[in-house]
């Protein structure tokens, strides 16, 4: 490594299984980094790894001589557990032995400092969890080459139980770099190995005024983006919102950089501070400054001008006035650096902003493992403070869901992960999820000694809330209608114009993303793009209903979204069915609101119409179990019989269609029969055309026998038919035919059916209806399977594979992985066969498509039947489903398995 701090390894990083099982409860741990790596680098190029190998391979032999287990590795950093820590410190002195007696190039020797610390950690998967961690990587990070470092908990552990002649010299109480509280350290004396070393890296070693702080720091990624800035700048200003963690990041970059200022790194909070003229007073005050009977800002120039510092101004926001007076202190004292946390910028020359970002947040599924859930820097963090409330607590594979959608929930902010982390004293993890519906009311209860704005989430907010100006507040009010997010030109018909909200939108929304209360996010078509933190959101909207203006947003807001929803449907299967989905994708939660709101207001025609623009799009992006509970209760509102028959009738088409891919036959039957009266009664030929397809797929409502639904419907079918061609609906003749053509081949109408099949594919690929080639192609490929021709098969099945993953259409990805389990059934590939089926029960199993287990007779697409008393078989179905969508349509097509992916490989 190099001289900065050994990282904290939350995340350990295993490079090998270890070779004895870990030890849990009071563990020892030992670390380990080579002091000047960086100059050993640039000094020896390539060769350095040589170098690094041989001094892995020394650390790994006195570890396991001693009975230890590396337990990660991170760049030249070492990481080992001990059940004791008499073993650690014998495997450290033999380590540093092994390190001096060693023939290294002539100028190059390894140097390697070492910490030794012990105390109660939890076993995750591979991974430990706790301060301990924190701690020894902060003990290793004081040290210097060849130096052995120990806490007190180590030392007394240890106890006389030392290698002969090695003894412990008491080097007193050092604060070290994590700030929390002092540490009292020792060094082993190893006989024949130097025992003088420089004073510790420790915050003494500087002066400074860094307070101490109750707990550690989280945030790995944001430490490392901070001290690059601060290296290219004199003046860095963090901003973010309340409760995202300036303050601490502020401090800890300070506390990790105290060596690069000779005269130290001071904190100077302005939270209680308002006049802007009392800043340079309140500097000369926290650096101890005597300012007698000249202007303060004069008096600190003078005591600042040849010193090299580092100024952390923490809460700038609301005195952003005193900005010249900084650009004033930073031109006449050239050494000096400041570190500004504050909502908005100070706006003088040579800033640089680091917009400090929520903590990453695992990924989004309701099966992530608590070994996947701990990548995540806002899982760990809410670990690390749930342990420090209630020690019992565990992450386990059963309650990781829980928990990574609790922090997913608080959008990652660090405050808010911590105030719920403490709720686990008295609710358990699951008890916690269910009541975060109400944020602001749960999230409180923070620590007495913090300022009162950081003991709530709700303080923090209210923080920044009462520092806007009317217009900007009343912008902020109505912008929380938006749920995900909004374009500017919906902004801009939604929240009123300019008249209304007391300024430009564009101007409102950039002043309160640089105040940190909205965000900007990637464009929609090159338009700009504009959220808020759900916590955020919470808050504004109470405002907007104290306001008392939510009513009026609200239904300008459904107006809004039911126009974008209508307007994409028709684009949904044609050659941009992509783009167009991915723009109801973008606005989903803003849908649902609409959705939500019309149903709680009584909106009839509002929902109806909203289900059947958006059906399509809730098929195809695997929706379906929230589609079949929103055509529930949209039809199952006051007043719909009495709306107009075409809304009716799409309704009752979209709801049959819902139900037909949830392998709800019952259900379609009916809809579709109702949708089919309502056509026939409206005198529409074209929705009448619509409503005779439809209802051919389930012109009986038994889901038993799939060849009786085919041959009941066929009369149906011919008749959709004939009714698109007399309208030259091309789209619909095309539909007509690839329907037509399975009910022929249920009947072994073969000749015909292919016949269809290829028309329908023509006739689809004339019309660039991207879903209809997908579905022509899928049918066209299992004719030939399951008439035992499977190589003629693949290129069709290989062509409606890669038109479904063009525009994520989860429900065609889905049938074609089963078709290519099939395909490899076919072909004897059985571990093929079985890991593709198992990719394909677990997307059924997230979307809610049914369809798949609906029996036709030959034309079955129903998922194998997992042989349990067949371990391989089991096995391998086990692979398929650890696969994500892209690496499961990748291993269709003909890729390997990657070994990360499924474990192993094929």
């Amino acid at each position: 490594m190099s001289d900065s701090p050994a990282p904290s390894p939350a995340k350990s990083g295993i490079d090998a299984p270890a070779a004895r099982p870990l030890p849990t409860g009071t563990v020892t741990f030992l670390f380990t980094d080579i002091e000047g790596s960086t100059r050993l680098i640039q000094e020896l190029g390539d060769a350095y790894r040589q170098l690094l190998n041989e001094h892995r391979a020394l650390l790994d032999e006195a570890i396991a001589r001693y009975g230890g287990s590396v337990i990660g590795t991170e760049g030249d950093a070492v990481f080992a557990a001990f059940s004791d820590a008499a073993s650690a410190v014998m495997a450290s002195v033999d380590a540093q032995r092994a390190l001096a007696d060693h023939a290294w190039p002539e100028g190059h020797a390894i140097r390697v400092r070492m910490g030794v610390h012990a105390g109660e950690v939890t076993l995750v998967g591979g991974d430990y969890v706790g301060l301990t961690l924190h701690r020894v990587a902060r003990i290793t990070a004081a040290g210097h080459g060849g130096q052995v470092l120990l806490s007190d908990a180590a030392r007394a552990l240890a106890g006389a139980d030392l290698p002969a002649g090695v003894e412990l010299r008491d080097l007193g109480e050092h604060r070290l770099r994590d700030l929390t509280h002092p540490e009292r350290l020792f060094q082993a004396v190893i006989p024949g190995l130097p025992s003088s070393f420089p004073a510790l890296r420790t915050l003494e070693a500087r002066p400074n005024n860094l307070p101490v702080e109750p707990t550690t720091f989280v945030g790995r990624t944001e430490i490392e983006t901070a001290r690059r800035l601060l290296a290219g700048t004199r003046l860095l200003t963090l901003t973010g919102p309340g409760g995202t963690g300036k303050t601490r990041l502020a401090l800890q970059l300070g506390a990790e950089m105290l060596d690069e200022f000779r005269d130290g790194v001071f904190f100077v909070p302005l939270d209680t501070v308002t006049d802007p003229e009392l800043v340079p007073s309140t500097i000369d005050h926290a650096l101890g400054v005597e300012v007698g009977n000249s202007q303060p800002l004069d008096r600190l120039i003078e005591h600042l001008r040849d010193r090299q510092t580092l100024l952390i101004l923490d809460n700038f926001e609301q005195v952003v006035d005193a900005g010249q007076a900084i650009a004033r202190l930073m031109r006449e004292a050239p050494n000096l650096k400041v570190v500004a946390t504050s909502r908005i910028l100070l706006r003088i020359y040579g800033e640089q902003e680091f917009s400090v970002p929520p903590l990453g947040l695992p990924r989004a599924t309701d099966r992530i493992r608590a070994e996947e859930a701990m990548e995540s820097e806002a899982v760990r963090l809410f670990i690390e403070r749930g342990l420090a409330a209630n020690p019992a607590f565990q992450l386990t594979d059963e309650n990781a869901p829980a928990v990574a959608e609790i922090v997913t929930r608080l959008d990652g902010l660090p405050l808010a992960i911590e105030l719920a982390a403490a709720r686990l004293r008295i609710l358990p993890v699951e008890t916690l999820r269910t009541r975060l519906d109400e944020r602001l009311a749960i999230l409180t209860g923070g620590p007495r000694d913090l300022p009162a704005r950081q003991q709530t989430l709700r303080g923090a907010i209210d923080w920044s809330h009462d520092l806007l100006d009317q217009p900007d507040r009343r912008l902020f009010e109505r912008f929380a209608v938006f749920s995900g997010g909004a374009c500017l030109s919906q902004a801009e018909g939604i929240c009123g114009p300019a008249s209304e909200v007391g300024r430009d939108i564009l101007d409102g929304l950039a002043s309160l993303a640089e105040q940190s209360l909205v965000r900007g996010v990637p464009p929609s078509e090159s338009e700009p793009r504009f959220a808020m933190l759900a916590t955020i959101r919470e808050y504004a909207l109470e405002q907007l209903d104290t306001a008392g203006e939510a009513d009026v947003l609200r239904s300008r807001h459904a107006e809004t979204y039911l126009a974008v929803a209508e307007g994409a449907a028709a684009y949904l299967t044609g050659k941009e069915a992509g783009r167009w989905l991915d723009r109801l994708a973008l606005d989903h939660d803003n849908l649902r609101a609409a959705f939500d709101w019309a149903v709680n207001e009584g909106r009839a025609e509002t929902a109806l119409r909203l289900v059947s623009a958006l059906w399509r799009f809730w098929q195809i992006r695997g929706h379906l179990f929230e589609a079949t509970e929103r055509a529930a209760s949209a039809l199952r509102m006051d007043g719909v019989s009495e709306l107009p028959t075409p809304i009716r009738t799409r309704a009752l088409g979209a709801a049959g269609s819902i139900a037909y891919w949830r392998g709800d036959f019952g259900l379609t039957h009916a809809n579709y029969e109702a949708a089919l009266a309502a056509a026939r009664e409206s005198g529409d030929r074209h929705a009448l055309a619509e409503a005779l397809y439809n209802f051919g797929f389930a012109a009986v409502g038994d889901a038993t026998d799939g060849t009786a639904i085919y041959k009941a419907g066929r009369p149906y079918l011919e008749e959709a038919l004939a009714l698109f061609r007399e309208l030259g609906d091309e789209r619909g003749i095309a539909g007509a035919l690839w329907a037509l053509a399975i009910a022929e081949g249920v009947m072994r109408e073969f000749d015909s059916a292919r016949t269809h099949f290829e028309e329908s594919l023509a006739l689809s690929r004339k019309l660039g209806d991207e879903f209809g080639v997908g579905w022509a192609n899928h049918m066209l490929g299992m004719f030939e399977v399951n008439l035992g021709r499977p190589d003629p098969g693949e290129p069709f099945l290989r062509e409606a594979l890669e038109t479904f993953t063009r525009s994520n259409d989860l429900s065609g990805i889905l049938i074609l992985l089963l078709d290519f389990a099939l395909l490899a059934a076919a072909r004897g590939e059985t571990d093929r066969q079985w890991r593709l089926a198992g990719a394909a029960s677990a997307l059924q199993a997230s979307t809610g498509l049914d369809l798949v287990n609906v029996p036709i007779g030959e034309w079955s697409w129903e998922i194998p039947k997992l042989p349990e008393d067949d371990e391989e078989a089991v096995r391998r179905w086990r692979e398929g489903q650890e696969l994500s969508v892209d690496d499961a349509v990748a291993y269709a097509l003909g890729g390997a398995p990657r070994e990360e992916a499924v474990g192993t490989t094929a």
